[in-house]
């Protein structure tokens, strides 16, 4: 059993890995770009040499056996060591084949992820870069654990204590309202009027994550009329059309959709604190070359567009 022990490799280390994350052999093979039969024979052979099945079928999926659990954790320091010992490779973006995962809350402004995915994708690269939302109920630092996103862009997060944190900007809070809006002709709102008024907001992800506004409201011993929510950022400013609703966002996030329809922008109450955007990513890949260069395309995406006036200069972008 040592000397077949022996005989495990880094290769399939990574998919044994993938295997007990994904329990298909069909999304194993697609992440690493081989062949489906290639993957069944791969867990064949560990199998055999780990005496035990890994994996049983449950239904449509495959998941792991009580051995297989117990290895997870092993396994996945065993990796994490060998991105250590690999820290000091260089990444070349032009000869990788690489899939980056990115979670991304719909709050960002719109105008960074078209430039971020310009600077991942130029052309002649083979880098992937596959961008899911941050629904309600997503939990980031699991997601980092699991290994199924490499980074997650969010607002004013509040991460374990394993997880590193980079920040990015911050934007000063705005509220938004359709034009013609009997508060649209004024300075701005006082807390008191912010109180009296009806709100627009995204959906929380549970009672207890009440997002940056509420949870400011909160600090400050205050809550809001929320008359509506919708399931996610970028659907608000339509909703602002048709009604009184006030919706509170990023200065950035509001001009984007003020160019475009017919919504006027008024300051926040002055009680409310920027807005803080942030990258988040684990600790095991703090040194990975690869993970390195994609924070790094984020925080030059962001400052390009401090430089182009598309996001505020409140606080520059700090180096990840």
């Amino acid at each position: 059993m040592r000397s077949d022990l022996q005989s495990l490799d880094i290769h399939h280390l990574t998919v044994l890995n993938l295997l007990l994350q994904y329990g298909s052999v069909t999304k194993v093979a697609e992440k690493t770009g081989q062949a489906q039969p290639a993957v069944s024979r791969m867990l064949w052979r560990l199998r055999k040499i780990l005496d035990d099945p890994l994996l049983v079928r449950n239904g449509v999926r495959m998941v792991p056996t009580e051995r297989a659990m117990a290895a997870r954790a092993p396994l996945q320091e065993i990796l994490a060591q060998v991105a250590r010992l690999e820290a000091g490779s260089d990444f070349a973006p032009d000869l990788a084949d690489r899939e980056f995962h990115i979670a991304c809350a719909d709050c960002v402004p719109p105008c960074l992820l078209p430039q971020l995915v310009a600077r991942l994708t130029s052309a002649g690269r083979r880098i992937r870069v596959r961008v899911r939302p941050t629904d309600p109920g997503f939990d980031a630092g699991r997601a980092l654990d699991d290994g199924r996103i490499d980074l997650a862009i969010d607002t004013n997060p509040k991460p374990r204590a394993d997880l590193r944190i980079g920040r990015l900007y911050a934007d000063d809070p705005v509220c938004l309202v359709r034009q013609g809006h009997p508060l649209a002709a004024g300075p701005g709102l006082s807390l008191a009027d912010y109180l009296n008024i009806q709100h627009l907001a995204p959906q929380p992800g549970s009672p207890h994550d009440m997002g940056p506004i509420d949870g400011e409201l909160a600090r400050i011993g205050y809550r809001r009329v929320i008359a509506a929510t919708v399931p996610e950022f970028n659907l608000a400013p339509y909703v602002l059309l048709t009604t009184d609703l006030v919706f509170t966002t990023g200065r950035a996030f509001a001009q984007h959709y003020a160019q475009m329809l017919p919504l006027a922008i008024l300051p926040a109450p002055a009680e409310f604190s920027p807005l803080g955007f942030y990258q988040l990513w684990h600790e095991r890949d703090h040194a990975s070359p690869a993970n390195r260069w994609l924070r790094k395309q984020v925080a030059e995406a962001v400052h390009d567009l401090i430089l182009g006036a598309s996001l505020p200069a409140l606080a520059p972008p700090v180096p990840a």
